[in-house]
């Protein structure tokens, strides 16, 4: 029992440590790394059409851990602050029936996206949740590897502030 419970912990500190926390790249052009991609129901999505909004991309998979628990942060926060321009893109490289089903049961109501893995990599994506949050200049004003559930009193304050600019 105690070696199982080692195991645990040892396995949570990796996983953690994995997805890490780290803030940067403010300032960068939204153009640079401009995309096109489409929803689950077919409607094609292009950041800079977003220009004049406040967008939090959201590179994400059903099966992470720290993924699954932003999900109701950003339900939360879409739906507080859609009205004043707030735009959530979802983007995962699941299949469609796998994204479809969680979308179903989460009550996920912002788009998500299925990329190829191109924008991914044209991110520079290597662990997730990796959210950028775009100023309505389209420039990244937050970029935050991982999430914990107290990290959404942070998020609504910052995204509140970007609004009011």
């Amino acid at each position: 029992m105690l070696k199982k419970s080692i195991f645990i912990i040892l396995l949570c500190i990796g996983f953690v440590s994995m997805c890490g926390t780290r803030n940067g790249a403010q300032g960068q052009q939204s153009d640079s790394n401009d995309f096109t991609l489409s929803s689950l129901e077919g409607r094609e999505y292009t950041l800079s059409a977003y220009k004049g909004n406040v967008v939090l991309v959201d590179f994400w998979a059903t099966w992470c851990p720290p993924c699954r628990t932003s999900i109701p942060a950003l339900i939360s926060l879409y739906d507080k602050y859609h009205d004043q321009g707030f735009v959530v893109l979802g983007i995962s490289n699941e299949d469609h029936a796998t994204l479809t089903a969680f979308r179903d049961e989460y009550k996920v109501n912002y788009p998500i996206l299925i990329d190829d893995q191109k924008v991914m990599q044209s991110y520079g994506v290597q662990s997730i949740p990796n959210m950028y949050i775009f100023n309505k200049q389209g420039k990244v004003a937050k970029h935050q590897v991982g999430f914990s559930p107290e990290m959404e009193a942070l998020f609504d304050s910052f995204i509140d502030s970007l609004l009011a600019e």
